[in-house]
């Protein structure tokens, strides 16, 4: 019989590994990312023909955060009249990701304004660049908005 390693949360047994040249390497599925848990939490015992030890506490630990590896934003062109408002999206990757925040940013307030939910104003005739920008790995994604002066009905029934 092999030696083994096992991992209990409680007296559930979560996880095996067989001894190789006296150590056993385990990945606990399922934690949660950036998360401490305390000591004890897990046990571990040796298992091999004589049976089973007894159980040892694992000491407390923390996971790591998942990172932030790019965000996209939707649409990537957008055209609006002085005073329309038009809705970006930012999607940010991974989604498990642990630190999904955000800020957006207009490159021209004088053109275009954008609030923290994605929401464009077009304030006068020209261009600007909305930038999305993740807390996490400063990943960016910029939308070009394109502000146009309405055209007046008015002008074209005159005469």
């Amino acid at each position: 019989m092999a030696e083994t390693l096992n991992v209990y949360k409680g007296d559930e047994l979560v996880k095996s590994a067989e001894y190789a040249d006296g150590q056993a390497t385990v990945t606990i599925d399922g934690l949660n990312a950036n998360t401490s848990y305390k000591a004890g939490t897990y046990t571990v015992t040796r298992k091999n023909e004589n049976g089973e030890s007894e159980k040892v506490k694992v000491p407390g630990f923390k996971t790591k955060p998942i990172a932030v590896s790019g965000v996209t934003v939707e649409p990537t062109t957008m055209s609006l009249n002085v005073g329309e408002e038009g809705v970006l999206k930012a999607t940010v990757t991974p989604s498990t990701a642990t630190n999904k925040s955000i800020s957006l940013a207009s490159s021209n307030e004088d053109v275009a304004t954008v609030n923290q939910n994605g929401h464009v104003t077009g304030v006068a005739p020209g261009q600007a660049n909305i930038t999305v920008t993740t807390e996490d790995g400063n990943k960016k994604a910029t939308t070009k908005v394109t502000v146009n002066q309405p055209q007046s009905d008015s002008d074209e029934s005159q005469e």
